[in-house]
């Protein structure tokens, strides 16, 4: 729209917005969308038209609070964040248990290698020469 008169200006933003929240026109519920369908300037909707501006806003976040799709999106996010926590408790639980692992087997490694050293100092270990085989 390349007319200045404001009245016009008003009608045209005031359509937009009617068939955007309609859903008459396809896009995204935004300001941006907005003024592009309505072929204006942006500070004829921010401006010039601010009743319209935030009756758009208050519109289209009633919309997008009540859209199956907005609900299916923030639906998947609640399970992919109780999804997240589950999967860090068990991180956490199979952190502990390596832990708990790898301190059992050092002390089992520990035991043996006492063990074997008492041996030896006993004689009752022989070393087997490899080289005599």
């Amino acid at each position: 729209m390349k007319t200045t008169d404001s009245a016009s200006i008003r009608a045209a933003l005031q359509k937009a917005a009617d068939d955007l929240l309609e859903g008459r026109v396809p896009g995204p519920l935004t300001g941006v969308r907005l003024i592009e369908l309505a072929d204006v300037k942006r500070h004829r909707l921010t401006h010039d038209n601010p009743d319209i501006n935030l009756s758009f806003q208050k519109r289209a976040r009633e919309i997008n609070r009540s859209k199956p799709e907005v609900e299916s999106l923030r639906d998947r996010l609640a399970h992919e964040v109780e999804r997240a926590k589950r999967l860090s408790r068990e991180r956490d639980t199979l952190t502990e248990q390596l832990r708990n692992y790898a301190a059992a087997l050092m002390m089992v490694t520990n035991e043996r290698d006492q063990l074997l050293e008492q041996l030896q100092s006993n004689g009752n270990i022989v070393p087997i020469n490899k080289s005599t085989r």
